[in-house]
């Protein structure tokens, strides 16, 4: 979505993830933020009557930046930098580098916010997902809030939270300057021809596709879009169409709409996209098991195995396990339950027994399974997940389940 052409009225609130935008830019493009053109983006909006960076300026990289910043009156703020891990690094790799950026920008926002009733429009820029929270807890409060990101680097979470997003490289400073003369607009055939290349980037690189992701990625590659040009009230309406010419296709997952390429098999979802909560399931989704290859098939490309008695034994203890993990986790990743289970030793076996386990347990059905967008908090990327559920409607869950109850139900009664 482009800027206004033309300032509104108001006062306007601007805060910087520096280094989100900074080293977004450098990595691909190989250029630094336009500190001029960040400042007055955000006055097409209303009088800056603040605007702050935040960052460690004591590090090398950004030694040069705050005299930039100050020079058009972006205020620069100093956010500790912090190592977290062995600082042995022959043994253990690099440790962690973090710092407190969102948590400071954050906090500053809301009381800025809280202090400053009459400033309405807040400008953030950035493309963290982190910032969700923040951008809802503004709205609820009568603020608008607009998101300056770049187009291929910002959470489609964070974009739909907002009430505008505008691509930093498109809107604010594009790398090529646009011409003069407006371009003519695509022709809605180009612009489904756009789509269909879209989403076999998307799916092809496992990435989000999500209607949010598929649209910004839409604006990136055609520079501006906007389904109203070609005649579309939503952009779940443009994307019906596209489905019903077979270029796309197009299911609601949980509560998302997503969109796959016209051959693939579609699964009956189950998971939500939610950016919170996904720590724990991030960091286990990454330790390697033997038997995650398989877990990771559809439902309909698994074979059916019958489980022999040694393993229906080990499943019962299993099960009720992932029944009580369930109730703080609805949806859990292959590696979560294993390594669980295994802190837990609920079942005499170790990781790779176990694994193998609840690999059988997925081919024969026991489970529901389904992908789950989380970010990486360490590409600061978004991607997908396979998560699984009990299938309580599976013979051996439920007789497990409900043995279990009255199990339960016989100890109370005893007593």
């Amino acid at each position: 979505m482009a800027v206004p052409s033309t300032p509104e009225t108001g006062d306007v609130a601007m805060f910087i993830d520096w280094e989100n935008i900074k080293y977004s830019l450098l990595n691909r493009d190989n250029r630094l933020p336009n500190v001029q053109a960040l400042k007055e983006a955000a006055g097409r909006f209303g009088r800056v009557v603040t605007a702050k960076a935040y960052a460690n300026w004591q590090e090398g990289q950004n030694l040069r930046d705050p005299n930039d910043l100050y020079s058009v009156g972006i205020e620069p703020i100093y956010v500790p930098t912090i190592f977290i891990g062995p600082g042995d690094t022959s043994t253990a790799g690099l440790p962690r580098r973090k710092n407190s950026v969102d948590v400071k920008l954050a906090v500053d926002a809301v009381e800025f916010a809280l202090l400053n009733p009459t400033v309405q429009a807040f400008v953030f820029v950035t493309g963290d997902g982190d910032f969700i929270h923040l951008v809802n807890t503004l709205r609820t409060r009568g603020k608008r809030v607009v998101i300056i990101g770049t187009s291929w680097n910002t959470s489609w979470q964070l974009t739909s939270s907002a009430d505008q997003f505008i691509a930093y490289d498109i809107d604010v400073d594009p790398a090529t300057p646009r011409a003069a003369i407006k371009p003519a607009p695509v022709r809605v055939e180009d612009a489904f021809k756009a789509l269909v290349d879209v989403v076999r980037y998307v799916r092809e690189k496992r990435r989000p596709n999500v209607f949010a992701q598929v649209k910004l990625l839409l604006a990136t590659r055609l520079g501006s879009f906007d389904e109203a040009t070609y005649g579309f009230s939503k952009f779940k309406d443009f994307m019906k169409e596209a489905e019903r010419r077979g270029l796309v296709k197009t299911q609601t997952v949980g509560l998302t709409d997503r969109v796959y390429l016209p051959d693939e098999e579609i699964e009956a979802g189950l998971a939500s996209d939610r950016p919170d909560e996904v720590d724990s399931e991030t960091q286990e989704a990454e330790r390697p098991l033997p038997s995650a290859e398989d877990a990771g098939r559809p439902m309909s490309q698994q074979p059916t195995v019958r489980l022999d008695e040694s393993e229906e034994s080990n499943l019962t203890p299993l099960i009720r396990f992932v029944d009580m993990l369930e109730q703080a986790s609805p949806f859990m990743s292959f590696n979560y339950i294993v390594n669980r289970a295994a802190e837990s030793r609920v079942v005499p076996a170790n990781l790779h027994e176990l694994g193998a386990l609840l690999d059988r347990a997925i081919q024969d059905g026991m489970f529901l399974t389904d992908t789950r967008t989380i970010l990486d908090r360490v590409t600061g990327e978004y991607r997908d997940i396979n998560i699984f559920r009990l299938n309580r409607s599976h013979p051996l869950v439920a007789k497990v389940l409900t043995q279990e109850g009255v199990d339960q139900f016989a100890m109370i009664g005893g007593a």
